[in-house]
């Protein structure tokens, strides 16, 4: 077997220096984009790779960027994960990944393996909202550190989320406006602010139009079959809702299999919107309405926030907020209401 490639080969080959290629490598100081693209090159033409083990035993940046979901398989963390491990491909880090399946125990033990790591960032969907500051207050040395989607509020964190509110709010008043008094509102949870926030969001929606008190809450637990047997419930009532607005998209892919599964036309019988957008939703007719998440704005958000952390500039930072606006989709799914006219079996 030939030996390593080593910074001084890759250097020779893109004709810079030792230090303008290990700085390129490194990021330790900016280079120029000719020379950085040339140095690039020199790395994929010789198969150089950086000896991450070696830079943490010396104390030097590793390039490692860790990331932390509460679900890898769902669809929304998955995007995300999508997102990061581009821009880390772009900017030379490499991409570690972990998924805590939302419990606040597996998320800790998962970040504590990765800060062994030596990672110079982290970038964390949170299990809770409380659950990345807790670390820090227990002790855990966390490297700079983003926090995505959940935990908006965490104090000593930069935070990137979605406005919650004001999308939910857009979502019941398209609802209200298309005649829909009877909203059932399905969720996993109301532990999470993010949440919170969407039934805030609602409520708000239906107060200033005269219906206080109409929403239904109904929460079914993270799992699909609970969360369809829950909304199931409300739809054998004889006052049946006529609409579901679904905080999650594993929330409308439950609503609409209970729908079907009850022989109910969609938007004819019962209107259904979603929070969140994928492939899927505008896949299967009828085309699901729904509120856009700003999914590319919270990652490059979230990177813009941790390379900020990351720059050797020395100056002190104060903590960023941001909050980016979501987005209504009016498709198919939502329709006029209409009388309850068919009535639902029992199962």
């Amino acid at each position: 077997m030939g030996k390593a490639p080593t910074i001084r080969d890759v250097a020779a080959r893109a004709s810079v220096s030792v230090a303008t290629a290990s700085n390129v490598v490194n990021g330790r100081r900016p280079v120029g984009e000719a020379s950085r693209q040339k140095v690039l090159d020199a790395i994929a033409a010789l198969g150089y790779r950086v000896d991450r083990s070696a830079s943490a035993l010396r104390g030097r940046a590793t390039r490692l960027i860790g990331m932390a979901v509460p679900d890898i398989t769902n669809v929304f963390f998955a995007s995300l994960i999508h997102g990061v491990e581009a821009l880390a491909e772009r900017d030379g880090y490499d991409l570690l990944i972990v998924s805590s399946n939302e419990d606040a125990g597996v998320e800790r033990r998962r970040v504590e393996a990765l800060v062994a790591r030596r990672i110079d960032g982290l970038i964390v969907a949170p299990a809770t909202d409380d659950s990345v500051p807790r670390l820090a207050t227990e002790g855990l040395r966390l490297p700079p550190t983003v926090l995505v989607d959940r935990g908006a509020g965490a104090p000593g964190f930069d935070t990137v989320s979605a406005d919650c509110e004001a999308g939910a709010y857009a979502a019941v008043e398209h609802l209200i406006e298309l005649g829909h008094r009877d909203i059932a509102i399905l969720g996993h949870s109301g532990h999470l602010q993010n949440i919170a926030l969407r039934v805030s969001g609602c409520r708000r929606a239906l107060g200033e139009s005269g219906l206080e008190g109409r929403e239904r809450v109904i929460y079914g637990g993270r799992n699909l079959d609970n969360l369809r047997g829950a909304i199931e419930m409300e739809l054998h009532r004889a006052d049946r809702p006529t609409a579901i607005f679904a905080l999650t998209n594993i929330c409308a892919f439950a609503a609409i299999k209970a729908a079907r599964g009850l022989n109910l036309d969609i938007p004819g019988d019962i209107s259904i919107l979603g929070f969140d957008d994928f492939a899927w939703m505008s896949a299967l007719r009828p085309y699901l309405s729904t509120v856009a998440q700003p999914k590319e704005g919270l990652v490059e958000e979230s990177w813009r926030l941790l390379m900020r952390r990351l720059s050797p500039n020395g100056a002190p930072l104060e903590i960023e907020r941001v909050e980016l606006p979501c987005a209504l989709k009016v498709r198919e799914s939502t329709g006029p209401a209409r009388p309850r006219l068919k009535a639902v079996a029992e199962a």
